[in-house]
């Protein structure tokens, strides 16, 4: 993805431009390439503002390649900010995108979407989703701000919404409420402009609550306050374990393991064992019993498995379901473990 471009056309000489292109890069150049290239600018600058931004933002027109976006942009404390007011977008001049209104981040109202073949649509977006609202803390608001040098981050409201940070460290925020987890993507301009690393994703549990953070790197701030690491990137590989609910939503993965070991039985069957971080823990014994039965996927070999909750002796909650009875899939799934966990001989 090419590096965007940020053009205001409010104020902006064109012939102002023109000239000190002519003056710092092309002086070497043969006229008629700089007469091309001068061209070529003024084509792309013909693009006019369609759009009045409401009150406390700013108006925002970025280029990429043939592309364009115009939007308006609120400006938040600690060099936070959203979209926030009417949004255009096209391919290219002429080739249109989409339109429609955001509200703090996020799409709300009507919305027309285009395909870059001109297949359009239209959609209505709301300010929050049922499956929000039926949470309790939930509020349709921006679920993190700066307030006396820290950053507050509200997982108990989680309201979807798309935040982003510039300064010397650019990057944003994808804030999803609809899972059993509250999911905030890390994506890091360099990220987000040319692929590769830098990404992660956390999933982290509604009643972790309000925290207050030094920056807004996550990975890094949840040692730093004594939480489980709620953050991870995507394997490769794809997760070895996997649980879901009812709903055949997933809500827990192979980095929430605490403790993992395979028993087996006196007729040979062998079954997954394993101890969850806090928070995860408390939320798959609560979804055990609001919303069960749980589903365990093991490296997606085998059939799904009804998913045991125990007690140890020492009250620690204790899950377990079984796996394939068919050799071929078990062998897999002993290999597939060995290789994604360190099993242990015994959960404590």
């Amino acid at each position: 993805m090419a590096k965007r471009r940020e053009l205001r056309m409010e104020g902006v000489s064109l012939s102002a431009i023109v000239v000190s292109m002519r003056l710092r890069k092309f002086e070497a150049f043969p006229l008629a390439v700089t007469l091309l290239f001068a061209a070529a600018v003024f084509c792309r600058a013909e693009w006019r503002k369609d759009i009045t931004c409401p009150a406390g933002t700013e108006y925002r027109d970025l280029r990429s390649d043939a592309g364009r976006q115009e939007f308006c942009e609120k400006l938040l404390p600690g060099s936070l900010r959203v979209k926030h007011g009417p949004y255009h977008s096209w391919f290219s001049e002429g080739h249109f995108g989409s339109e429609g209104r955001y509200e703090n981040g996020r799409r709300v109202g009507l919305w027309t979407e285009c395909d870059r073949f001109g297949r359009c649509s239209k959609k209505i977006y709301n300010l929050s989703d049922p499956e929000e609202e039926r949470r309790p803390g939930f509020q349709p608001k921006i679920p993190v701000w700066y307030a006396n040098g820290k950053y507050v981050f509200d997982f108990t409201s989680c309201w979807s919404t798309w935040v982003e940070h510039s300064g010397e460290k650019e990057f944003s925020l994808n804030i999803g409420g609809y899972k059993p987890r509250c999911e905030i993507s890390y994506l890091p301009e360099q990220f987000m402009e040319h692929g590769g690393g830098g990404d992660y994703t956390c999933e982290v549990p509604y009643s972790v609550g309000k925290r207050l953070f030094s920056s807004l790197d996550l990975r890094s701030e949840f040692p730093k306050l004594g939480l489980p690491q709620f953050c991870h990137t995507s394997s490769q590989h794809g997760e070895a374990i996997i649980l879901v609910d009812r709903r055949f939503i997933d809500f827990a993965y192979t980095g929430d393991l605490q403790c993992a070991t395979v028993q087996r039985s006196e007729d040979g069957r062998e079954t997954l064992e394993f101890t969850l971080i806090p928070y995860v823990s408390e939320l798959t014994v609560q979804l055990a019993q609001t919303d069960g039965p749980l589903i365990g996927r093991l490296c997606l070999v085998g059939p799904d498995q009804k998913v045991g909750v125990s007690h140890a002796s020492t009250g620690k909650p204790v899950f377990s379901f079984a796996l394939s009875s068919v050799t071929a899939e078990r062998k897999k799934q002993e290999k597939c473990l060995s290789q994604a966990v360190n099993l242990k001989p015994a959960c404590p």
